[in-house]
């Protein structure tokens, strides 16, 4: 007997895309079933807020987890880098799609790459980690606020609002907009936020069915890669919109874990790598942020006091 099945998103383009793809898998392996696709509104999309101060990016997910809760949906479809380390009890991870891209790219007008940027120049970001990384790496140019959508952004740097930003590979490919891309950073040294470039189904832990179903799109070596990353944040006891990034790579059954912490000036910079076998993820993720622990990484969060 087919069932309806109710995708939460947010209503971006970015979300919308990937909630459709995600419906497109779902029909495409079980087309007996219909999926329906329910916009909601979250308090992250008020430009207003400075998320690193009004609770992490979990406010792109709190309205959406209600709905979810209240079954007003079945499934919530997000950016796995959004998806704060703890979830709400009832609700739980049922599959991370193969990932795309994790790299950020850096988006300028003419094309003028990073290393010729000056102190004249402005780069828009509203995150903490990419602030200490361009100020880590000693790039002059003034660092501006700037919150929105992918595509406003890069309008924005078009405008000439700010003259670059800094977005993740992921979503600017997803809509097309690669033709803006100035260059892309290497992830070895311009970490990427946790989970970067993965989309993660949310669903309620008791809706056996529904999980089960979503196993069949589950990609194992992304999850196994994303859970590491998280599992690095979660133990350093952090929230996604900290100056703190990881990212693990997979090759020949290793997992190599790679992370970085800073404050937001660019001071205090911590770079750590370490490596497991696959199917260690977690020990793998909770062994680094031990290690920078006890090098010294609660000072720098403590120091945050955000």
């Amino acid at each position: 007997m087919s069932k309806e099945y109710v995708i939460g998103t947010r209503g971006s383009a970015l979300a919308l895309w990937q909630a459709q793809f995600v419906q497109w898998l779902l029909e495409d392996h079980w087309p007996e079933d219909k999926f329906r696709i329910q916009t909601i509104k979250t308090t992250g999309d008020d430009l207003k807020l400075k998320i690193s101060e009004a609770g992490g990016k979990g406010l792109y997910l709190k309205e959406l987890e209600e709905a979810l809760l209240d079954k007003r949906v079945d499934l919530c479809v997000h950016s796995m880098k959004d998806l704060p380390a703890a979830l709400p009890e009832d609700c739980s991870i049922a599959a991370v799609l193969e990932r795309g891209d994790v790299r950020d790219v850096f988006i300028s007008r003419d094309k003028i790459p990073l290393e010729k940027f000056t102190s004249e120049m402005s780069i828009g970001s509203s995150s903490l980690r990419r602030k200490a990384l361009l100020r880590s790496m000693g790039v002059p140019s003034k660092i501006v606020e700037i919150r929105g959508n992918v595509d406003s952004r890069i309008r924005k740097v078009l405008d000439g609002e700010v003259d670059a930003i800094v977005l993740a590979a992921a979503g600017v490919l997803r809509l097309g907009l690669e033709s803006h891309i100035t260059e892309y950073l290497s992830p070895h040294s311009f970490i990427p936020s946790p989970a970067q470039g993965a989309i993660v189904i949310e669903c309620r832990t008791e809706d056996d069915e529904l999980r089960l179903k979503l196993r069949g799109i589950h990609d194992d070596e992304s999850g196994q890669a994303t859970t590491a990353e998280r599992a690095f944040l979660k133990a350093l006891g952090a929230h996604c919109a900290l100056p703190l990034g990881a990212f693990c790579e997979i090759e020949q059954f290793q997992m190599r874990l790679h992370s970085f912490l800073a404050l937001p000036s660019g001071e205090n910079v911590m770079m750590e790598t370490a490596v497991a076998p696959v199917g260690h993820a977690e020990a793998l993720g909770e062994n680094l942020a031990n290690r920078m622990l006890a090098q010294g990484a609660r000072r720098i969060l403590d120091a945050l006091d955000l």
